[in-house]
């Protein structure tokens, strides 16, 4: 007969091969052990999406039935010969509770990859257990709330092998990913020598495991990824790094290393992202960073690296590839190449925060791909057109804020950065409001042109209906605060006008901010009564109406305003008694009040300082700097601390502070007072208090400055007060007092 054509013939050997596929797993349903493993373990659970971190909600589908094969539940997977369980995907289902030691998940013993992921353990620590998995390649359990120390039993033995029964030491593990869970603790242990060799993938990200690095990190031949960003090691960077030739992505940010980047680079012509940002390196930037034609990002942001920016860096043949530079935070001097224009394809450059000098090489303006500039904080010297930036038609973010830049708009159109979102010119010299900010841009959201030199009226700003922050404090505008500030499009969160000449009432429209965040109006010439349409501001954190002449009774209706961190109504012409408060729990969010410099009379309700419960809390965690803001920057105030007057730049969010001086209040001092544990500074000075210093006063245990001077209060100091041994200033003088403190 001969042979069939060979077309025919591939028909044939593939339905042959479907029919044996189709009777294979007909054939071999899942092994009743199995299923009634993985029925226990969904039943060990209950299923609360709100607990659990996940990017989805995916609950189990009512297939997973007893009497059902499991290898077609959702999730499961099963080898094709054997029918043994071999994958288990739970990543966002939604799990809450406990994997205990004696789970039946440690039944499924041919494992192969195990992804519980973004569920909520509630705390379970990796078990021993964990180590019966000897057929495991992949590992996940990302953002899943797990704590503790991985645990490890060397006396356990597991069908006849002995092993060290930890996560550490599975011999067929590839990948391993235990990023997000920040209770997660312990050291990385020196367990590559001989064991996970095959390992491909490390994620230890925002978890808190410290240290050192162990040296044998650079021995697993086949690495790709290693990531242990946001964790607390410390130490130098092992130069070991440099044997993990197949590395694509490495990220050791936000940690604690110290010394200079180490010559690693050489090996790495896979690498396609290195980030070393935000630790404590030291030393230039190395020389062997170069020759990566893969590299599309190179992180070396917030460390004390000095020396000049390597003019090698920007040659195409050494990175061809480069999207990102981060150089930002650190102690660079020097130029900016002129070579930058050897990086076309570079996207973002960072170079904010150092002592970078001289003028910005035309070949910056060539880079025709960039959308993120960022030249913040240097020590430039030149005069440049603002349009000169526009000629980067793609930019998306230009930040040139206090870079010694001088900006000129003579040549500025009304097609200028028609792609821009965010644009940052503060501190520029600037004296004109540029022409392009007075058309219709529908993609701006930020902008910041304040400390400069413009003394024109707002009015031809309106147009910008898309800005969700504007600051234009510290210029010379003058006129009325357009009305049209209310009405962008109800996405303005941040509104900065404070140093200004503005007049006038302040305008019933900016009520209609409903997303407003901070609202700093300070220092103007502003008159009139306060708008109790900024009730309707329901997200505001930040009121900043010092020094200005508005008049009127005290504002009881901000006691609606849930978000309320700072109240500033110092230095204005407000007056009248402090009433009761309207709602049982008022001012519950607030960390720092100014009333000074007004003409508030009457008693002090105890009730408004039984209800502040954010200046109660002294059990903050002080172990790390947290500071108030939002997406757009950090909020910054000016008080009275001491005797001083300090700014604020950044707001510790653990700052507490009242200031009721220089008004006509009379009466006792509230008891009250005294629950106000996390206070730092009281100040009641100048006003009529009468009566004794309550003896509350010694609860303020974090207490640093305390003025109750000017009043006429009577009776002996307390004693007690010695116990507030954070107290730096202390004054009660010019009352009718009797006694003294010894300290």
């Amino acid at each position: 007969m001969g042979f069939l054509p060979s077309n025919y013939q591939l028909t044939i050997c593939i339905m042959y091969s479907l029919i044996f596929c189709f009777s294979s797993s007909s054939a071999h349903l899942c092994h009743n052990d199995e299923s009634t493993t993985l029925l226990q373990f969904k039943q060990s659970f209950s299923f609360n999406c709100s607990a659990c971190d996940c990017y989805r909600n995916g609950l189990y589908t009512d297939n997973w039935k007893e009497g059902t094969d499991c290898c077609a539940w959702d999730g499961v997977t099963c080898d094709n010969t054997t029918a043994h369980v071999t994958g288990l995907d739970l990543n966002c289902k939604c799990l809450y509770g406990t994997i205990h030691p004696n789970s039946s998940l440690f039944n499924l013993v041919h494992l192969q990859h195990l992804d519980l992921s973004y569920n909520n353990f509630n705390h379970s620590q990796i078990l021993p257990s964990f180590g019966r998995f000897t057929n495991l390649t992949h590992l996940r359990l990302r953002y899943s709330n797990l704590s503790g120390p991985i645990q490890s039993s060397e006396e356990e033995v597991w069908q006849g092998n002995n092993f060290s029964n930890s996560i550490f030491h599975l011999q067929k593990l590839q990948a391993l990913w235990l990023g997000g869970n920040r209770e997660l603790t312990g050291k990385l242990p020196s367990f590559i020598n001989g064991t996970l060799r095959h390992l491909m993938s490390l994620d230890l990200s925002f978890t808190g495991f410290t240290g050192e690095l162990p040296n044998s990190i650079g021995q697993p031949e086949y690495l790709e990824v290693l990531l242990l960003f946001h964790c607390n090691f410390f130490g130098t960077i092992p130069t070991s790094l440099t044997n993990l030739t197949r590395l694509i992505w490495l990220d050791l940010s936000y940690n604690n290393f110290e010394g200079p980047i180490p010559q690693l680079f050489s090996n790495f012509s896979q690498l396609q992202s290195i980030d070393f940002s935000n630790n404590q390196l030291t030393g230039p930037i190395p020389s062997s960073i170069t020759g990566l034609p893969n590299l599309h990002y190179l992180g070396l942001g917030s460390n004390s690296i000095n020396g000049t920016i390597p003019s090698s860096l920007f040659h195409l043949a050494n990175f061809s590839q480069l999207r990102s530079i981060d150089f930002s935070n650190n102690q660079l001097t020097g130029p900016i190449p002129s070579s930058i224009t050897g990086l076309p394809n570079l996207q973002s450059l960072y170079l904010g925060s150092n002592s970078i000098n001289g003028r910005i090489p035309p070949s910056l303006f060539h880079l025709v791909n960039l959308t993120y500039l960022d030249l913040l904080s240097n020590n430039l010297s030149e005069t440049v057109e603002l349009d000169s930036f526009a000629k980067l038609e793609y930019l998306d973010s230009l930040d040139l804020s206090n870079s010694g830049l001088s900006l000129t708009t003579t040549n500025s159109t009304p097609s200028s950065f028609r792609n821009i979102t965010t644009l940052r010119l503060s501190s520029c010299n600037i004296n004109k409001i540029s022409e392009f900010l007075k058309t219709r841009m529908e993609l701006l959201e930020v902008l910041d042109l304040s400390n400069n030199h413009l003394n024109e009226e707002l009015n031809p700003l309106c147009n910008l209906h898309s800005l969700k922050t504007l600051d234009l404090s510290n210029n010379q505008l003058t006129g009325l605060i357009p009305t049209c500030l209310g009405n962008f499009n109800g996405n303005l969160t941040w509104l900065n006008l404070q140093r200004n000449n503005f007049h006038g009432s302040i305008p019933q429209t900016l009520g209609y901010a409903s997303m407003l965040q901070e609202l700093d109006i300070s220092h103007n010439g502003l008159q009139g009564v306060l708008p109790r349409s900024l009730a309707n501001c329901t997200n505001l954190e930040i009121l900043n109406l010092g020094h200005n002449f508005i008049e009127d009774a005290f504002p009881f209706w901000l006691e609606n305003l849930p978000q309320l961190k700072i109240i500033v109504l110092r230095d204005n012409k407000f007056h009248g008694p402090i009433e009761q408060p309207r709602k049982r729990l008022a001012f519950t969010n607030l960390h720092i009040i100014d009333m000074s410099h007004n003409e508030f009379t009457g008693t002090l309700p105890s009730e408004y300082f039984e209800s502040m419960h954010s200046m109660m809390m002294d059990d903050e965690d002080k172990s790390s700097l947290n500071y108030m803001h939002n997406d757009y920057g950090y909020y910054s105030v000016t008080i009275m601390n001491k005797g001083l007057e300090m700014t604020l730049v950044r707001i510790i969010t653990i700052f507490k502070a009242v200031d009721f001086s220089h008004n006509k209040f009379d009466g006792k001092i509230p008891i009250s007072i005294g629950r106000l544990k996390a206070l730092h500074v009281l100040n009641f000075s100048r006003n009529g208090f009468t009566g004794p210093i309550p003896l509350s006063l010694s609860n303020l245990t974090e207490l640093e400055s305390l003025d109750l001077s000017q009043n006429k209060l009577s009776g002996k100091i307390p004693q007690e007060l010695t116990s507030l041994t954070f107290l730096e200033a202390f004054d009660v003088s010019q009352n009718n007092l009797t006694g003294i403190i010894r300290r």
